[in-house]
């Protein structure tokens, strides 16, 4: 096994890739010569057991199979900034996919998508349906290292995270958003996943500059870049993963990559509801003026990628140490713990009341309710999105026999009666018990149930 600390130390230099999807897969093909490296998020294609919900069935081995180039993992279900640990479930079908697939490194997002309820120290964590931004304090590191240590522990393998994007005001008193980045990289001894959009949405909804952030990061530990096109909504900039990488990007990276000795990714994103309307040849254009941007300042292929020599926890192997969650810290009046930040920010996306708050952050919770309403439309519209795809024969019923907007309604009530679920299959299943057992009288309701169950159950039996 290699080390947990320091394997490898020198990681191929891979180049130019894309957060993959089917429906990029043609660009993929290695005699494009436009991708050199796939990056895929594996929780996105895992599939929660119908038997039991807390274990996963992962196709990716199967889907990435025809592709030769260099695979990475980058999760999206268990990120680093909250409290909440991965589960058992999440630990086993990552280990799964490591694996299979022979990553040099994984990465996750320094976020949140669950929490615990102040005062339920031992009630089930809730989840929020989408990555919210982290308690940006003394308290949010700790536990960012913790989360980074014990990834590394359980995978054998380096570790970076993705610096977050915001749309939340500045809270007084917080730490900038690159001193939390570089604290944390610091101090866990990780990579950092620079991604460029996620600082140029930050910028333009007036958090931190993207000149200050980089400036104020340890740039020799980027080992990655990601960038994305996004989008106006509500008088902010969304990180939207909806179209082609702004020019602006493209020339910060034009002066970063020689200043980043131990890059050896860019990878660009998009989502796949947008890659149509985009089009095929104008995503090959922009990957081929990456490709440029790339061969012109290729980074050094030997810089190191960890400088770690002194004995910590990260050197013991998988199985020699208790992977269990520590009870969330006491909070103080006057104290700003993580614990309580995820409490306040995932009550209000979620839409249940918040827990009681130190006035020096309920005032802040309050002058942000439109922002937190932001989130909570965006977790709406992400299970929505899910149920497209997860069962679509009973959506496209609604859809035809009672409209858009009753429709909406009706998932609306099933918001307020249902906490999003950590697998899209398992907010499938409950949604479908749900209609099942409402007051909707429509002919062919139920044949579309009965047949959107059987495609679950089916999925989930897809095998490892």
């Amino acid at each position: 096994m290699r080390s947990p600390a320091n394997g490898p130390a020198r990681a191929q230099a891979h180049g130019v890739g894309v957060i993959w999807w089917p429906e990029l897969d043609m660009l993929c093909r290695p005699a494009e010569g436009l991708v050199h490296v796939i990056e895929v998020e594996p929780e996105t294609f895992w599939v929660a057991r119908e038997d039991t919900p807390d274990r996963f069935t992962s196709p990716l081995s199967q889907k990435l199979l025809h592709l030769p180039q260099p695979k990475l993992l980058h999760g999206v279900g268990a990120p680093f900034g909250g409290n909440v640990l991965p589960t058992v479930g999440h630990r086993e079908s990552l280990a799964s996919d490591i694996a299979a697939l022979q990553p040099d490194w994984v990465s996750d997002h320094l976020s949140f998508n669950q929490f615990r309820r102040i005062g339920a120290d031992n009630a089930e964590p809730i989840n929020t349906g989408f990555l919210l931004p982290p308690a940006q304090c003394a308290d949010g590191v700790a536990v960012a290292i913790e989360q980074i240590r014990r990834r590394r522990v359980q995978t054998g393998l380096p570790v970076a995270f993705e610096v977050p994007v915001s749309y939340l005001p500045r809270r007084p008193g917080e730490m900038a958003d690159g001193s939390f980045a570089s604290a944390v990289a610091t101090e866990a001894d990780c990579g950092i996943l620079l991604d460029l959009h996620n600082i140029l949405c930050n910028e333009r909804n007036g958090r931190q500059t993207m000149a200050a952030f980089c400036a104020s990061i340890p740039l020799d530990r980027v080992w990655e870049i990601h960038l994305a096109g996004g989008q106006e909504a509500a008088g902010l900039w969304m990180d939207a993963h909806c179209g082609l990488v702004e020019p602006v990007l493209i020339d910060l990276l034009e002066e970063l990559v020689p200043r980043l000795p131990a890059l050896r990714a860019v990878m660009f994103e998009i989502m796949p509801d947008y890659i149509e309307s985009v089009g095929l040849s104008p995503i090959a254009a922009m990957l081929g003026r990456l490709n440029d941007v790339w061969n012109r300042h290729r980074p050094l292929a030997d810089a190191p990628m960890s400088r770690r020599t002194s004995a910590s926890i990260d050197h013991i192997e998988p199985g020699q140490v208790a992977l269990t969650e520590t009870a969330p810290p006491q909070v103080n009046s006057g104290d700003m713990s993580s614990a309580i930040w995820e409490s306040a920010i995932g009550a209000a996306v979620v839409g249940i009341p918040r827990p009681e708050l130190p006035s020096f952050l309920a005032g802040w919770v309050s002058d942000a309710k439109d922002r937190l309403s932001i989130y909570r439309n965006y977790s709406q519209e992400n299970r929505a999105s899910n149920f497209v795809e997860t069962t679509p024969q009973t959506i496209r019923h609604l859809l035809r026999h009672i409209g858009e907007t009753k429709t909406r309604a009706l998932l609306g009530r099933f918001y307020a009666e249902a906490m999003p679920a950590f697998a899209a299959s398992v907010d499938a299943r409950g949604f479908l018990e749900f209609l099942a057992a409402s007051d909707i009288v429509s002919d062919g309701l139920d044949d579309c149930i009965a047949s959107d169950r059987a495609l679950l159950a089916a999925s989930s039996r897809i095998s490892t």
